[in-house]
């Protein structure tokens, strides 16, 4: 009578082990426990160059099943392709793979039920009952199902109980590769796993083609096993994400039929795009995100992709209509989004958890209700563009000159120079790729982009609150306080940048401190924080983003780059006083450490201009005078009814006195914030402080977060330490801060229905523009603004308290005019002669100013924001009679707005000088000006630019270029030599044009960029590419997938089901001999020795 090892079709149970943990003890076991007759086992075990881990699972496996094969791999290549040599190590097709996780414990009589089901179905991949490892009563898998897209949708509900309702036999589409059966023939045929796949996706590809290669796919819940399914707590360094979305989109590519394919590749684009829009208003933009990136990624593997194509069609004998009948119809992502449950990670005392939690549609409706806000009250700047008020000046046409200057060089702005050029030029130049170079759009989207941006940063800081009600409480408070209004209403840029950077700088501090979501289970411990663990990978790329939010924020604002630093000091203090840990505390200085040191970094060689008086701009004629409730209420402009935002420091109250834990460790963050800042902004607005402070509207952002995040954590505290407990003064001090919650966000719903944030309909520019000549016989000349440097249209040098100036040349006002001129020698006769007219010490300011261009001096009166024709700010006392005192200075006209005087003696921008003015050019210093003829001046090179080469006629004389003195301007004479420059008037460019210089051509006036700045820019984009890599959790391209570490067959399938092992040195030595002296007449072949390892 044959035994029943002889009848019973041999099984080969492939387990790939990776530093497993303490369970991996219960895995061996089950495996050796199983009463199937014919199975033999082979680990292989990936990470042999790991002798302690290597050594330590051997031991394990000796322990549990010594018979078992052993087989090294060097290195990881990941799931599938490690089990996919089990093709080479066993020979023969007459039996079945059992290809297992490491991480699986089998019911003893599995493998015997999962046989059984495929002899009496006919089957090709069948697979068990996966129920969860510590609480085998929960359903894990009961099979796969899967659309057309390649989504899984799971066939039972998450922590559904088994109750048997899913223990019928069934077809399904994929069975889950943490265990399942196949036949051998059938796993040669379609080639295993697909080896590119090294997690996430393996069995969705293996069984697809299955199908079509006409096998049946089944799940057989007789057949149980215990599964942990935690690959992204083994794995932290991969990104899970990402490679599912890669592999699910590469599955799609390669698999569908070549007649649906044209029309599943539209349907693709259609549904990632749908997934990008539904993902913002669902809190799950990052995963539409991988799946827009996954999609981008196939068009580089084209030719990967067709090749596989061609291989994988060779395997097709089942129509496509037939397999599309398997598929589930529709989209399954779009809808799990849809789902009213989702997976949510919080963090206890000691552990991190994933657990499913109820969802609502309210974050979605919430979300789409703000963004409807926005939209609305921003439609005439939507429809008519932004209008130019405060520092809101448009975009420059080409987005290629505002690059080709930026690498230049040359700063036009103010008198001119060689200076490092702010890196927001080259931020703005690239911006405009994702509006198709269309400046006015891209000047649009980034206004309204930054409120969105701020907005949805302070959803992601509300992440750290577990109630859904918190969350919301956290974007539309931020959203709501009167401070957008009011920042938008005045053009407010820099404030704006602040708005939209802080949250972002504020959730990637906390993360990369390790304070996550804490556990709302654990309401009765006193949690401080729900501080997870971070490898060191996870912390550096938090610090890298952090680096990134705070150097592109100093990008456009270098103030901004302080805010952050200053919010982090704060935070970090703040969690000492709330009690928690001082390690937490310091991770969260380290990180505004590093995001400091990263903003500096990024910005060379701009960083280096940076000065305090540069950063927080001109002081203001005393203080400004808003008044505490205004302050508080972010009152920046005439906003209605925006006194209720007091209301939010009454939820904030609320917040300390109800919370309890880690809710009143965010109470007191909170409260930081607001102190902390608020006392700042009034202190700012006092004028108390002899320093200079950042704009009060910078001052304010920290305390709208710190708002926010008071509403947010008052609403947690109402659900976790009010709500069900004994009735007394906590139940009605909660619901009346939650009242204070509405009330406060009323203010920014009122301020919607403007349609353009209450915008001044004109601005100084935009009336100077009509007025001023645009093109002039005159040749160029340059504008100088002088009075308040509230009403000044660009950042303006202090000339004294209360007066600041700044210089503009001719053309219209764009963004690059809202940076900060440099100061140079100019700057410094250009304040002298300022200084002489406010003494009384001259009558011929014009005659002064003339070699630097200025022919126009505008003195701003309103600018229907911070100062109206109704409540206008004073001139500064005695400017306008000084001016007026000057006998070449003339009122020329007065537009409401302001006063205008005319420069009679103005030279132009370019200028030929001869007879008694070329002389006069040689003048050292400004008494040389005194009594001087300077009419002898005739307009050349009319819109000379550092950018480009200009040309023109040239006589004998003086060439004059009204321009900081740079040796990099270069003129080239008619005749052809290059003509040195000298010093003009002692601060200008000036060239001596001698006859022998004066040819046929014209001569050329061009500025040459140093090389070495160009390199050091390439350094610095080299600086921005490693951080961004530093961000990613992409892994080495390069790096090697190492196979087993000896090519040699370990066991062959007869075709009379008998196991033989053909090699003694990487066979386990069992009962008295080796396996296969036990086996059929074969085994006393003779058998090839082969260098092998035994364990």
């Amino acid at each position: 009578m044959e035994s029943e090892a002889s009848i019973a079709p041999p099984v080969v149970a492939v387990v790939v082990v990776h530093d497993p943990g303490v369970w991996f003890d219960e895995t061996v076991a089950s495996m050796a426990a199983q009463d199937y007759p014919n199975l033999r086992l082979v680990f292989l075990i990936t990470g042999a160059e790991d002798e302690v881990v290597v050594a330590r699972v051997s031991d394990t496996i000796s322990r549990h099943a010594g018979d078992a094969f052993v087989t090294l791999f060097e290195g990881n290549p990941g799931y599938g392709p490690a089990a996919n040599e089990v093709q080479r190590l066993v020979e023969g097709d007459s039996g079945f793979f059992l290809l297992c996780h490491d991480d699986v414990a089998l019911d003893r009589d599995a493998v015997t039920r999962l046989v059984e089901e495929l002899y009496r179905s006919n089957a090709g991949i069948v697979g068990p009952k996966l129920v969860e490892w510590d609480r085998p009563a929960s359903l894990q898998h009961v099979g796969l199902s899967l659309d057309r897209f390649g989504e899984i949708d799971p066939i039972v509900e998450a922590d559904e109980v088994d109750q048997e309702q899913h223990d019928a036999v069934q077809d399904v589409f994929v069975v889950p590769s943490a265990c399942l059966l196949v036949r051998a023939d059938l796993f040669r045929t379609i080639g295993g796993f697909d080896a590119a796949v090294d997690y996430h996706g393996d069995d969705v590809d293996l069984c697809w083609r299955a199908h079509f290669s006409g096998a049946r796919v089944l799940v057989v819940p007789a057949a149980r096993v215990r599964h942990r399914e935690r690959l992204e707590e083994r794995r932290p360094d991969l990104n899970h994400r990402v490679l599912r979305a890669h592999h699910r989109m590469r599955s799609v590519a390669t698999l569908t039929g070549l007649s649906r394919l044209p029309l599943r590749s539209v349907e693709m684009v259609a549904l990632t795009l749908a997934e990008m829009v539904v993902g913002v208003f669902t809190g799950r933009f990052p995963e539409a995100w991988a799946s827009m990136r996954a999609l981008v990624g196939l068009i580089p593997r084209t030719p990967w992709l067709l090749a596989r194509r061609r291989a994988v069609a060779k395997l097709r004998t089942i129509p496509e209509p037939e397999l599309l009948d398997l598929q589930v119809r529709g989209s399954s992502r779009l809808s799990s989004y849809l789902r009213t449950r989702d997976t949510m990670t919080y963090v206890g005392a000691d552990s991190t958890v994933r657990r499913w939690r109820a969802t609502s549609t309210a974050p979605t409706l919430a979300w789409l209700a703000v963004i409807a806000a926005v939209v609305i009250g921003s439609r005439t700047f939507i429809s008519r563009g932004v209008p130019a008020i405060g520092e809101f000046l448009p975009f420059p046409e080409s987005p290629g000159a505002l690059m080709e200057q930026f690498r230049s060089g040359w700063n036009p702005d103010g008198l001119g120079a060689t200076s490092p050029n702010p890196t927001g030029w080259a931020a703005i130049s690239l911006l405009s790729v994702g509006t198709l170079f269309h400046m006015g759009l891209a000047h649009t989207v980034a206004v309204i982009g930054l409120v969105l941006a701020g907005i949805l940063g302070a959803a992601r800081v509300g992440t750290v609150f577990p109630s859904t009600r918190a969350r919301l409480a956290s974007f539309v408070v931020y959203g709501a306080v009167p401070l957008v209004s009011g920042m938008l209403a005045q053009g407010r840029w820099t404030g704006l940048v602040a708005y939209a950077a802080v949250p972002w700088f504020v959730h990637l501090l906390r993360r990369a401190a390790g304070i996550g979501t804490a556990d709302p289970r654990l309401v009765v411990l006193d949690l401080v924080d729900g501080l997870a663990r971070l490898t060191w990978r996870d912390r550096v790329r938090y610090f890298a983003y952090l680096g990134l939010v705070a150097a592109l924020a100093a990008a456009f604002a270098p103030v901004v780059a302080l805010l952050l630093g200053a919010v982090g000091v704060v935070l970090a203090v703040a969690t000492l006083l709330a009690g928690g840990s001082w390690r937490t505390s310091l991770w969260l200085s380290a990180g505004t450490l590093v995001a400091m040191i990263l903003a500096v970094g990024l910005n060379l060689p701009w960083s280096t201009t940076w000065t305090w008086d540069t950063l927080t701009l001109a002081r203001t004629a005393g203080p400004e005078g808003r008044g505490l409730v205004d302050i508080a209420t972010f009152g920046l402009s005439d906003q209605p009814l925006a006194v209720l935002a007091i209301a939010l420091y009454v939820s904030l109250l609320g917040a300390l006195v109800l919370g309890r834990a880690w809710r009143l460790t965010w109470a007191v963050r909170a409260a930081m914030l607001v102190v902390a800042f608020g006392s700042l902004a009034v202190l700012a607005d006092r004028g108390t402080l002899s320093m200079r402070l950042p704009d009060v509207s910078v001052l304010l952002v920290p305390v709208a977060l710190g708002l926010a995040l008071g509403a947010a954590a008052v609403m947690a505290a109402f659900d976790l330490d009010v709500r069900g407990g004994g009735f007394g003064w906590r139940q009605p001090a909660g619901v009346l801060a939650n009242v204070a919650v509405v009330v406060g966000v009323i203010p920014g719903l009122v301020a919607v229905g403007d349609g353009a944030w209450s915008t001044p309909d004109r601005s100084t520019p935009s009336l100077l523009g009509s007025q001023l000549p645009d093109e002039t016989t005159d040749g160029d000349y340059r504008v100088l603004f002088l009075g308040d440097p509230r009403l000044l249209p660009v950042p303006a040098q202090e000339l004294t308290e209360g007066v600041g100036y700044a210089v503009v040349d001719d053309d219209p006002l764009d963004v690059r005019d809202r940076w900060v001129a440099p100061d140079t020698d100019a700057d410094n006769r250009l304040r002298l002669v300022l200084d002489l007219l406010a003494d009384g010490d001259t009558l011929r300011a014009g005659q002064l100013m003339a070699p630097l261009g200025i022919r126009y001096i505008v003195v701003p009166r309103t600018d229907d924001s911070e100062s109206t024709s109704e409540d206008p700010l004073p001139v500064p006392g005695g400017l306008l009679e000084s001016l007026e005192d000057q006998l070449d200075l003339a009122l020329t006209f007065s537009p409401p707005s302001a006063e205008v005087f005319e420069n009679r003696s103005a030279m132009p921008t370019g200028a030929q000088l001869t007879g008694e003015t070329a002389e006069a050019s040689g003048a050292e210093n400004i008494n040389g000006l005194v009594g001087a003829d300077l009419t002898q001046a005739e307009p050349v090179f009319v819109g000379a630019d550092a950018t480009e080469i200009t040309s023109d006629d040239l006589t004998t004389g003086v060439m004059h270029l009204a321009t900081s003195f740079d040796e990099r301007w270069e003129l080239r004479g008619g005749s052809g030599p290059t003509l040195d420059p000298r010093n003009g008037f002692g601060v200008t460019n000036a060239w001596d044009v001698a006859g022998d210089a004066v040819g046929e051509r014209p001569a050329t006036l061009r500025y040459a960029t140093d090389t070495s700045r160009s390199v050091l820019l390439l350094v610095v984009a080299g600086l921005w590419l490693a951080t961004l890599l530093a961000t990613s959790r992409a892994r080495n391209p390069l790096r090697r997938r190492r196979h087993v570490s000896e090519d040699a067959t370990l066991i062959a399938l007869g075709s009379d089901g008998d196991n033989v092992a053909l090699d003694e040195l990487l066979a386990h030595e069992t009962h008295g001999g080796w396996i296969d002296d036990v086996l059929d007449e074969r085994g006393d072949e003779t058998v090839d020795q082969r260098d092998g390892r035994t364990f």
